[in-house]
C-alpha cells in the first residue's frame, strides 16, 4: 500500500472519529437531560473534567500569554460553560437532530456574515449559494417540526455564539488547543463555584455510571480527542478536506437521535438534514475548492490538447 493512500486511510479514519463524538455529544447531552442529570451538572462534568485535563497547556502560558483580557472573557463566554449550559437548557424541549441541523447551521451562516462584516471576506457565489441553502434547510426543519419551541431559539443564539467564537480565536491567531484550554480552564474556574454555592444539583443522586459516562464522554472525547481527531484528518486529507467535517454533523446526529434515543425523523426532517448537511460543504469549502477544481479542470485539458497534437 502506498503512502498516499495509507495517509488517506488513516486521514479518513481520524475524520470519522471527529464526526462521531462532535454528533455523539449532542445526542448524549439529550440523553443526559432526560435521564438522571440536569444542565448545571452536564456543564460541570464537562469542563471539570477537561480542566484537568487541558490545565497544563494553560500553564505552559507560551500561546495563552498572547491572547488579551477581552479576549480570554470572550472565549469563555460565548464557547465556555453558558453554551454548554443553554445547549443543554435546548434539548430538554427540542431534539438532538434539532441541534444537529441548527447550531451548526446558525453557526455557518453567522461565520461568513461575521466575517464579511469585520474581516472583510468575501462571499462568493458558492457560499451565497451555501448560505441559501443553509438557511432553507433551517427553515425547512423548524416547519418540519411544527411549531418553535423555545429550545429551537437557544439553539440559533448557541449558533451565533459559537460563530463568535470561531471569529476570536482567527483574530487572535490562537491555536486550536490553546483555545479549548483557554475556555475549559476558564469555564470550570469560574462555574464550579457558582454550582457548588447556588445551581441545582442533581449530580450526587445520579447513578454513578451516568456520571462516569458522560464525564468520559463530555470532559474527554469532545474536549480532547475530537480536537485532536479533527487536527490530524486536516493534516492528513488537507486543509479543504479538513474543513468540510463539521458539514456531516446534521445527518450523523440525526441518525445518532434516531437509533440511540429512539427519536422520530420526518421526510421534512431528514430532507432538512441533507440541505443543511450541502450547504454547509458549500460554506466550508467555497472558493479553495473552486480554485482546485478549475485548476484540475485546467490541467487535463492541456493534457487532451498535448495528446491530440501528438
Amino acid at each position: 500500500m502506498s503512502v498516499i493512500s495509507r495517509n488517506t486511510l488513516a486521514g479518513l479514519g481520524w475524520a470519522i472519529v471527529a464526526i462521531t463524538v462532535w454528533s455523539g455529544s449532542l445526542v448524549m447531552l439529550r440523553l443526559g437531560m432526560t435521564t438522571s442529570l440536569n444542565a448545571y451538572d452536564l456543564t460541570v462534568l464537562r469542563f471539570g473534567v477537561a480542566a484537568i485535563i487541558l490545565a497544563p497547556v494553560v500553564l505552559r502560558g507560551t500561546a495563552t500569554a498572547r491572547v488579551g483580557l477581552v479576549s480570554l472573557v470572550l472565549l469563555v463566554a460565548a464557547f465556555g460553560a453558558p453554551y454548554v449550559a443553554l445547549i443543554s437548557l435546548a434539548l430538554k424541549t427540542a431534539p438532538a437532530s434539532a441541534a444537529g441541523a441548527l447550531n451548526p447551521g446558525v453557526m455557518a451562516i453567522a461565520s461568513v456574515l461575521m466575517g464579511r462584516m469585520i474581516f472583510g471576506d468575501k462571499i462568493e457565489a458558492t457560499r451565497l449559494a451555501g448560505l441559501l441553502l443553509t438557511a432553507f434547510g433551517i427553515a425547512l426543519f423548524v416547519q418540519a417540526g411544527g411549531v418553535m419551541a423555545t429550545g429551537h431559539l437557544i439553539l440559533i443564539g448557541t449558533g451565533i455564539m459559537w460563530a463568535s467564537y470561531a471569529l476570536i480565536v482567527r483574530r487572535s491567531a490562537v491555536p486550536a488547543l490553546t483555545a479549548t484550554a483557554i475556555v475549559a480552564v476558564g469555564s470550570a474556574a469560574l462555574y464550579l463555584p457558582v454550582y457548588l454555592v447556588a445551581l441545582p444539583k442533581q449530580i450526587l443522586t445520579a447513578p454513578i455510571m451516568d456520571v462516569l459516562m458522560q464525564a468520559g464522554f463530555q470532559g474527554v472525547l469532545v474536549s480532547v480527542v475530537a480536537i485532536y481527531a479533527f487536527n490530524r484528518s486536516a493534516e492528513l486529507l488537507g486543509s479543504v478536506a479538513g474543513a468540510t467535517l463539521p458539514a456531516l454533523i446534521p445527518v450523523v446526529t440525526l441518525g445518532l437521535g434516531v437509533f440511540v434515543l429512539g427519536e422520530t425523523a420526518g421526510s421534512g426532517e431528514v430532507a432538512s438534514a441533507i440541505l443543511v448537511t450541502i450547504g454547509l460543504a458549500l460554506i466550508l469549502v467555497g472558493q479553495p475548492a473552486m480554485r482546485w477544481l478549475s485548476t484540475h479542470a485546467a490541467r487535463a485539458l492541456k493534457r487532451r490538447e498535448a495528446a491530440n497534437e501528438q
